[in-house]
């Protein structure tokens, strides 16, 4: 880690002290009806001399510091608050409820009083169960491996719904769909690049989406950015997505907006059945 990366590492933990940090949402769209059905809660960090700063700038950072679990449960904490909200919003139109996806680290998975503080979290904003989602990476998986299925179980158990993130990106990744408690799978961003264009693409694609429905697992497509990208994998069964197709990280106000609206897109005429729920 470079001199001027250390050199951030005081500030940062002020700015987590002082909850300083900024929570933005990114809209999760069902593929099939382009309704915003949820959100992912990204942190980042306005500097006060280096200006707004995205995760890539400061977690390594945090992690050296000791600071991600810290960190994480900030940004946790802000966004189950955004996520209470929502109530007052109109209901979708088939009546399921809106989510809200979070990240979580290993550090942060491991810690002794994580599930106890997520649950009193739950019942103190009156959360729907599986309407706060937490996101495991592949990685994070990996690394807390022998305590990583009871403790998901446990998360399970107290109403919150669980996705694997970047899926894809580690060889493991098929044989976790059958062992582990996950509502979703977010599909790595290295597979939305070629679907349409690419037929080994759209193979593995269409294999993952067939594997996951089977285990009543919902698909999201992470980095779409064309609409031959979304129209492509609406055909293959891909239930919903994420990107800049849609739209960017968004400032809370903005946020409710779309939550409200929609975000613009519209469904080819033909595709495949998906997993209810």
């Amino acid at each position: 880690m470079s001199g001027p990366d250390l050199d951030l590492m005081p500030a940062l933990a002020r700015a987590v002290d002082e909850d300083a940090l900024v929570v933005h949402f990114q809209p999760e769209v069902d593929l099939a009806s382009g309704a915003v059905v949820g959100m992912e809660a990204l942190v980042r960090w306005q500097h006060p001399q280096r200006g707004l700063l995205w995760p890539a700038d400061f977690l390594s950072v945090a992690d050296r510091a000791g600071l991600l679990p810290a960190l994480g449960w900030d940004v946790l904490r802000r966004g189950a608050k955004e996520l209470a909200s929502w109530r007052s919003l109109p209901a979708l139109a088939d009546g399921s409820p809106r989510q809200l996806w979070v990240n979580v680290s290993a550090s942060q998975l491991l810690e002794v009083d994580f599930i106890p503080r997520v649950a009193a979290l739950i019942a103190e904003l009156d959360l729907a169960p599986d309407t706060l989602g937490l996101e495991l990476s592949e990685e994070t998986l990996a690394t807390g491996s022998r305590h990583a299925p009871a403790l998901m179980e446990e998360l399970r158990s107290v109403g919150v719904a669980l996705g694997l993130d970047d899926f894809g990106s580690w060889y493991s990744a098929l044989g976790m769909l059958g062992e582990l408690p996950i509502t979703t799978v977010k599909l790595d961003q290295a597979y939305v690049r070629g679907v349409g264009s690419d037929l080994e693409d759209d193979s593995i694609v269409s294999s993952v989406i067939a594997l996951a429905h089977a285990h009543g697992v919902r698909v999201v497509a992470e980095g779409v950015e064309s609409w031959s990208e979304g129209a492509r994998l609406c055909e293959l069964g891909c239930d919903r997505a994420v990107g800049y197709l849609f739209s960017g990280p968004q400032i809370a106000d903005h946020a409710r907006l779309m939550l409200a609206h929609g975000a613009g897109w519209t469904a080819p005429a033909q595709r495949r059945s998906r997993p209810s729920g």
